[in-house]
This record gives C-alpha cells, structure tokens and sequence, in this order.
C-alpha cells in the first residue's frame, strides 16, 4: 500500500513538473518577451551558473535555512510542549504568542539588522522569527488533544514521566513539529530571499537578485528554479523524516 501510494505521489509531482513546464513554454511564446525566456533557453542556460559560484549560494543559503529551522525546533517545541502539559504556562504564554504572532516579520527586519547587525546573525533570527510562533501553537495544540485516559492508563502501570513524555507526549509533538515545518518551510525560503538583498554577497537571494539587475534574464530564471528545487527536496525530506519515525500515524 505504502509503495502504490508513493509511486502515485511520483506520478502526480512528473505530470505537475509537466504542466508548469508547458504553461512557462506557451506563455513565453505567446508574450514574446526577453523578460520571460522559453524554458529551453533558461535550462540551456543552467551550467554557466556554476561560473557564479552557485553551489557556494545554495550552501549559504542552506546553512542559514537549517540553522533556523533547528533553533525553531528546539525553542518553539520545547515551549508548545510546556504549554500543552501546563496550564498556568499556557495561560499565561497564550497572549504573548497571539499578540505577537499577526506582526509581519519582514517588518521587523530593519530592527533585527539594527540589533543584530547586517551579517549571518540577523538573517537566521529571521527565520526562526518565522517559524518559532507556529511550531509553538501546533505542538501546544497536538499536545492538548491527547486524550488524557491515555496518561492514565500509565499512571496505572506506574510508568515513569521519562517514559510517558516518550511514549506519548513527544510523539503528538514530533508530528505537529513536522507538519509545521513542512507549511512554513515556504515562508522561510522567501523571507530569506528577502533578506538575503541586504548586507551579504551570497545567498539565492542576492544572487537571483544580482541577476535581476544585470538583466541576464535566462540566469535569473535559472537560480530562481534551483531555489524551488532547493524548497521541493526540503519538504521531501520532512516527508522521509515524518515516515522514518512516524510510522505509527
């Protein structure tokens, strides 16, 4: 079952490959534009991007990605799971979170380079601005909907908390952290985009940028579908991740 399903997931992401290349094919033929170059020349293009240094772009930008991600996870599990087992955390937490979590964080940008500086510091904040929030509300919310026979349960058997926080709690908490991660994993690659234009010399970001302004319009599409490709293997990666170690949902 577990094969058909992935050979059915196979399919469907070739065929959407498929589409989108159509689509980009028809409407640079139709618009004509040097702007917007067929998907024959921006592949053809692909190698000389190399000359650019773009595997040291991708790892940059790599490194920035995970180190965020990892320091969300830690800090925003860590409190969503305080807050689904505590209700006086959750009480007094659940506002703060709220109150903060609707602020643009892009806006927040020019602050944190002021604080933080221009360099590695400020655009992983960013990140981790991004993501803690989120991971925080989905592991409180995993945490609070466990039905709490099942602690009971334990409580009968004389189970040490050790082994009900891993038998149970982490978990409901291990899920939500991945699902999360999966959604906002998208988030976080545009942001650092963003972010990646101010005060660096490497990154996609300034280097699609870079490209941009240079108006090499064939290099500019092709860096843009190395970050994509970059997100897509990301988000299958979570997926592996999710099914190494949550066979069980």
């Amino acid at each position: 079952m577990a094969e058909k399903k992935m050979k059915e997931r196979l399919v469907g992401v070739l065929l959407g490959i498929i589409i989108l290349h159509l689509l980009w094919w028809l409407i640079s033929l139709a618009l004509n534009m040097p702007s917007l170059p067929s998907p024959v020349v921006v592949y053809q293009n692909l190698p000389n991007l190399f000359k650019d240094q773009l595997g040291w772009h991708i790892l940059v930008s790599l490194r920035r990605i995970f180190i965020g991600l990892a320091v969300a996870l830690i800090l925003g599990g860590g409190l969503g799971i305080l807050m689904g087992r505590s209700k006086k955390a959750n009480q007094i937490l659940d506002p703060i979170i709220y109150l903060t979590y609707p602020i643009p964080k892009l806006a927040l940008l020019p602050m944190i380079m002021l604080l933080f500086g221009l360099g590695e510091t400020s655009k992983i904040i960013l990140v981790i601005l991004i993501l803690f929030p989120q991971i925080v509300l989905s592991v409180r919310d995993a945490i609070l909907e466990i039905p709490e026979h099942l602690y009971d349960v334990y409580e009968g058997l004389q189970i040490t908390p050790w082994k009900k926080f891993t038998m149970i709690t982490f978990p409901a908490s291990l899920s939500a952290m991945l699902s999360t991660s999966r959604i906002s994993l998208g988030t976080a690659i545009s942001v650092l985009f963003f972010a990646e234009n101010y005060g660096t010399k490497f990154g996609m970001g300034h280097l699609i940028m870079d490209y941009w302004l240079r108006m090499d319009y064939p290099a500019m599409y092709g860096a843009i579908l190395v970050l994509s490709t970059i997100g897509f293997i990301l988000f299958l990666l979570i997926d592996l991740i999710a099914y190494r170690f949550l066979k069980w949902k």
